[in-house]
Order: C-alpha cells, then sequence, then structure tokens
C-alpha cells in the first residue's frame, strides 16, 4: 500500500505542477522590494501603447491604466520613492476626431451586432500642459522610432512630416527640449522602458498596405535604432533601460474579426473580388476567405461588409464618396456588385492580402533582430513581446480565473479599436515588463492584479452576446488614419 500511496503522492504533486504551469491565478512573483537597487525616477518612452490610448482615443480615466502608470505604481508598492507620476492627461472623454470635431472615443453602444462608434460627444482638453517639468511618461501616440530623435514633428501642426497633434501634447515646451531624448535625459531616471517600432509597421498593415505602402526598411530601422540607443545610453549611462520588441500585428483583432464573418456570408459559388497591394481599379484576385493565408478583412471594412453584393453605388460607391476620389478609378463600376465583380472589387485599403501580411512579419523580424543586438551592446534588456503576444493567439492567457485572448471585445485583451488594449490588457503589458526587471534586477516588484482594473465599458443591458458583424462607421477610423500618417 505505501508504494500506491507513495505513486498516488506524486501523480497528485505532479498535477499541481503542471496546473501552475498554465495558471490562472495572478503572479505573485518573489517577495516584494527592490533588490537592493534604488529607483527615485522612471521614464516611460514609446508609442500610444506607451501613452495609454484605447478605443480610438487619448483619455484620462483610460491613461490612468497605461502600462506605465501600472508599472509606476508596483515600483512604488516595492519601495521606490518615485513621488507623483506624470502624464499628459487628456480630460474625459478624450480628444477631438480631426474629421468631426467631436470626441473620438469609441463606446460600445450596443452588444446587439455590436454597435460600436463615438457617440458625439464634445471633446475633452489637455489636463496638465502647465507642469513645470518634463512629463515622466513620454509616449506619444502616432510615434515612430526616427521620432525619438527629430525635433520637426514638435513644431510641425500641419504638413510634413505628419500633422499629429500628440507631438505638442507631451513636447508642450521647447524649454523642457524639443526632443524626447532631451526631456528624458532631464529627468535622469534610473529606469526607463522603450518600447519603439511597432508604428513603424502598423501604419503599413492597418492601412492594407496602402498608405504608407511600405513599412519602415530594415536598413532604415537599424540606423535609427542605434542611434536612439546610441543617444540614450550616452545621456543616461546608469539607467536600467528595457526594451519591448514586436510581435504579429496581423494577430490583432484589427484584423481578424471580420474576414470569419464575411466568409459566412459570401454565398455558394461565389467569390470574393479584391483588390490586391499597389492595386486601385478592376480586380481578378478573388478569395472565399476560408483558404490558408486567405487575405484578412480589416476592422475598417465593417460598414461595407453589409453592402457586399449590392450594385447602384450602394458598396464601391460608398467606398469612393467616403474616401472624397474626385473620380472613380479607370475600369471601375459601381452598378456591379459590389465585391463579386472584378468591376467593383473590395478595396486594397481594406484588405491585408497574403504578400502584405508576409512583408509585415518579415519587417517585424527584421526589426527584432535589431533589438537584440542593440540591446546587448548597450547593456539593455528585452522584454520578448514577439513570444508573448504568439502564445495569447494560439492558447488565450490565464490569469485570476480569467482567460484573456486576442478576439474582438469579448477576448478582454484589447479595446474598442481592435489595436490598442484595454485596461486590463495594459495591466498584462506591464507584468510583462515587471516580470523581466525582477529577473534583471534581482528586484520584487509586485504584479498587479488584473481583476482590479476595469474592463471594457459597456451599456447596462447585455442581453445579446458579442456574436454578429460589428458594425462601426467607417468615418470613425479617421482618428487613427491620421494617427499612423496614413490619411485614411
Amino acid at each position: 500500500m505505501k508504494p500506491l500511496r507513495l505513486i498516488a503522492a506524486f501523480v497528485f504533486v505532479l498535477a499541481i505542477v503542471l496546473y501552475s504551469g498554465c495558471s490562472n491565478t495572478a503572479p505573485s512573483g518573489p517577495v516584494t522590494g527592490l533588490g537592493g537597487v534604488t529607483i527615485v525616477k522612471y521614464v516611460a518612452i514609446g508609442d500610444s501603447y506607451a501613452a495609454g490610448y484605447q478605443s480610438n482615443a487619448l483619455y484620462q480615466s483610460g491613461q490612468m491604466y497605461s502600462y506605465p502608470n501600472i508599472i509606476a505604481g508596483q515600483l512604488k508598492a516595492a519601495g521606490a520613492n518615485l513621488g507623483t507620476f506624470e502624464q499628459p492627461l487628456y480630460s474625459d472623454p478624450g480628444n477631438a476626431d480631426p474629421a468631426t470635431g467631436k470626441a473620438a472615443r469609441y463606446e460600445l453602444i450596443s452588444f446587439v451586432g455590436p454597435i460600436v462608434g463615438p457617440p458625439g460627444l464634445a471633446p475633452g482638453a489637455p489636463a496638465n500642459l502647465a507642469l513645470a517639468r518634463p512629463y515622466d511618461n513620454l509616449g506619444v501616440p502616432g510615434a515612430v522610432v526616427y521620432d525619438f530623435l527629430d525635433t520637426t514633428s514638435f513644431t510641425t501642426k500641419a504638413g510634413p512630416p505628419r500633422s499629429n497633434p500628440f507631438f505638442q501634447l507631451v513636447l508642450r515646451n521647447p524649454a523642457l527640449g524639443r526632443r524626447v531624448l532631451d526631456q528624458a535625459r532631464a529627468l535622469n531616471p534610473d529606469v526607463v522602458t522603450l518600447w519603439l517600432g511597432g508604428n513603424d509597421v502598423l501604419g503599413f498593415a492597418t492601412s492594407g498596405g496602402v498608405s504608407p505602402s511600405a513599412p519602415t526598411s530594415s536598413a532604415a530601422f537599424g540606423m535609427l535604432y542605434t542611434m536612439a540607443l546610441d543617444s540614450l545610453r550616452a545621456a543616461l549611462p546608469n539607467a536600467k533601460i528595457f526594451l519591448g520588441n514586436i510581435g504579429d500585428i496581423a494577430a490583432l483583432p484589427f484584423f481578424t474579426t471580420i474576414g470569419p464573418k464575411v466568409a459566412a456570408g459570401i454565398p455558394a459559388g461565389v467569390y470574393l473580388r479584391y483588390q490586391k497591394h499597389g492595386n486601385n481599379s478592376v480586380a481578378f484576385d478573388s478569395t472565399r476567405l476560408t483558404e490558408a493565408n486567405a487575405p484578412m478583412i480589416t476592422l475598417l471594412g465593417s460598414s461595407y461588409a453589409s453592402l457586399l453584393g449590392r450594385g447602384g453605388g450602394q458598396g464601391g460607391g460608398k467606398w469612393y464618396q467616403a474616401n472624397h476620389y474626385p473620380a472613380l478609378p479607370p475600369g471601375i463600376d459601381t452598378t456591379k456588385p459590389f465585391g463579386f465583380h472584378p468591376q467593383n472589387p473590395w478595396p486594397d485599403a481594406l484588405v491585408l492580402d497574403a504578400d502584405e501580411h508576409a512583408t509585415a512579419i518579415a519587417a517585424a523580424d527584421a526589426f527584432n533582430s535589431v533589438i537584440s543586438s542593440v540591446a546587448a551592446s548597450h547593456g539593455a534588456y528585452v522584454v520578448n513581446f514577439h513570444d508573448f503576444w504568439e502564445g495569447v493567439k494560439r492558447n488565450g492567457l490565464y490569469v485570476s480565473g480569467q482567460k484573456f485572448t486576442t478576439d474582438y471585445i469579448s477576448g478582454g485583451f484589447f479595446s474598442l479599436d481592435g489595436v490598442h488594449p484595454s485596461s486590463r490588457g495594459y495591466g498584462i503589458i506591464a507584468n510583462e515588463f515587471i516580470k523581466v526587471m525582477n529577473e534583471k534586477l534581482g528586484a520584487g516588484i509586485p504584479y498587479v492584479e488584473l481583476s482590479a482594473l476595469p474592463g471594457i465599458p459597456a451599456p447596462i443591458s447585455k442581453v445579446e452576446g458579442v456574436t454578429g458583424m460589428p458594425s462601426i462607421p467607417y468615418e470613425a477610423f479617421s482618428d487613427l488614419g491620421w494617427l499612423y500618417g496614413g490619411g485614411w
């Protein structure tokens, strides 16, 4: 009997160990503390993810859950004497959409559909422009790696290189420094997180490879990223620097939500005719959206999916009108069935085809190779979001009894724009940074408890499941268009 008891005990212990490998409880980490490291200043450098941008806008009640603000709170809990972690806050309901002048923030108007979009509210305004020092969070929505050392975006409010007002929001006072680097150096931080490079491929992908027509070249990225780390390390020789790398952006619900729903509605024997990369005219490429490496319909296409098969200007005609084409491209005939006829195809800007996806993957892989080598040569540490993202995409993530996936709305990880994380998604990102900080610093910074963070705001009556085709006005995406420089 004793051997049987020993075997049973071993099996029980083994089961516990295996179960904890996909734990659905919040990670506890080591004993709380900084491991002998002194931290009195933490600075975050990055793009819209660092800024806490979610549901298509920058707004204060969302910015409170930016991953840098969460990290700052957990550093304080471990004993860091940071003081107030300052961010360039934008009062609710957030920044204005440049096309409408109304608040750009999406809300979940109804679970039936679901219906998603801005409710037409008056916008908020910057809340702490008078801060007499640089912000601790220097995340600039829309920033690419070039922007770390650039000064022209600070002074340019319209025209080249981009018309992005968030540069003026974050770098609001030339006396504090005209570059992100200058303002970071002035704060002399002990710890820096830098996560740039995502937008160097994301703008290409979200616009269906239209604007810009290619990601940042790997050679240009390598040069710019090396310059950025050279400058940062020279300015802050003793800082602990943590870098984020880049995952497959096509895992975002912006790319994975609409295609399967469109595929289910394509009649038997009918194929979706779509424009491949660089084509804005007659298209003979076709798909059922079910084959291997099928093109991906972007979330931008949600408001046009219901018009498939229609003629009389109801499908492609609405697309060309919304995008202010002065005339139809040669060969286009919007009286033909939209999306089902070569002369009225699904537009290139609303699809990430297989070749474009491969281009995006190759760019991200090249960028990550640069990030890895530059980190090694500059005494910096990499948070491997590429592999983390793959795991979430394939298997989901269990934390404290909740499963997070990359599904739109129901997955809990992403906000309503399908690109930026939710508050809990930002908490997950913060915990990934903290995990590497603990490992490299020998620290015991506690992880944030995700259940304490808000989920996606929803209407009071949640009657229907989130299974239908999302309904999002195409015009509502204009905010993302200028954010990434595409001007959709």
